[in-house]
């Protein structure tokens, strides 16, 4: 039986994954809000049997079942987490899973040595859109060489924890976990070169950036990130014989069916995505990874993806 608490009544457990949990293989649901946030009736969207706590402490001393989601401000990810796998359970933790490379590991190490899950939520690539773009190349025989991409969206309101950097806030903390994961999804590699430019930033921190990273197989990832501009969600994979260009790579509503625009030898097409839950289709998966007692593909996305976000802070701290 898999129990699952949320640490965190985020709106992202009201809005999308409360309503879908029921279809995932989990069976009792828990929640653990932020000692001073009210609550309110969302919760009862659930159509699962849900025990609420009223702190993260009451939570963890309470909760009887194996699987934790922590969906809180980015600078309390690791100590919960270190909490729970102490105490024997698998975590999910919200992007960015850790501010440092040095948590990632030694996160990574903590579950290893207990033989626990522990997953960085990177929702969207569980959406069929994705493998999609990968059999589009594979039919051209062809392969992704070249990404260009856009996430960006209009100001937060102003106590937004993504202002306060004391929160584990700015806009590299928020995005770069998805411009990290979709060039590993694609290339299947890690760059060996990055390079971030500020383009507007707080006195506390990044509001925008765009980045590069190349790397040794002569692929690259060219990409503009932050929340100050109108909204752009979008990605254009480049082959040397087929361009493929997507809307709503990141977010993408559930009854959407997405269109795929392609372009091969001058040749223009569309293919169309089934729709998907993000969020359904990947607690799924992880429940088999439970079942099956599977982990190592976790640990090392996690890795992976805390290792490029480290080189583009650290490049940023040599600017």
């Amino acid at each position: 039986m898999n129990k699952i608490m949320f640490l965190g009544y985020s709106n992202l457990i009201k809005k999308r994954i409360l309503p879908v949990i029921h279809q995932t293989g989990i069976d009792s649901v828990a929640i653990a809000k932020y000692g001073e946030q009210p609550w309110d009736e969302e919760y009862q969207i659930c159509q699962l049997p849900v025990a609420c706590f009223d702190s993260y402490k009451d939570g963890i001393k309470g909760f009887d079942g194996n699987l934790v989601y922590i969906s809180t401000v980015n600078s309390t990810h690791v100590a919960l987490a270190e909490q729970c796998l102490k105490k024997g359970w698998h975590v999910i933790i919200d992007k960015p899973a850790t501010l440092t490379e040095k948590e990632a590991i030694r996160l990574v190490e903590m579950a290893e040595n207990n033989h626990l899950l522990l997953a960085e939520s990177t929702v969207y690539l569980e959406h069929p859109q994705l493998g999609l773009i990968k059999e589009v190349f594979k039919k051209n025989d062809d392969a992704p060489k070249l990404l260009t991409v856009h996430f960006t969206m209009p100001p937060f309101t102003a106590n937004n924890f993504r202002y306060y950097k004391s929160l584990g806030g700015g806009a590299i903390n928020d995005t770069a976990p998805y411009a990290v994961s979709i060039s590993r999804y694609l290339f299947d590699e890690i760059p060996d070169e990055v390079s971030v430019s500020l383009d507007e930033k707080t006195d506390e921190v990044d509001i925008e950036y765009s980045l590069l990273m190349k790397y040794r197989s002569g692929k690259c990832m060219i990409g503009h990130f932050g929340f100050n501009t109108e909204y752009m969600n979008q990605i254009m994979v480049i082959g040397n014989r087929t361009n493929v260009a997507v809307n709503r790579i990141f977010t993408i509503p559930d009854d959407m069916e997405n269109e795929l625009q392609v372009r091969h030898l001058n040749e223009s097409s569309v293919v169309k995505a089934p729709k998907g839950n993000t969020f359904s289709l990947y607690l799924k998966r992880i429940c088999e990874l439970l079942y099956k007692h599977e982990y190592r593909c976790e640990y090392e996305s996690l890795l992976k993806d805390a290792k490029v976000r480290q080189m583009m802070k650290n490049k940023l701290n040599k600017q």
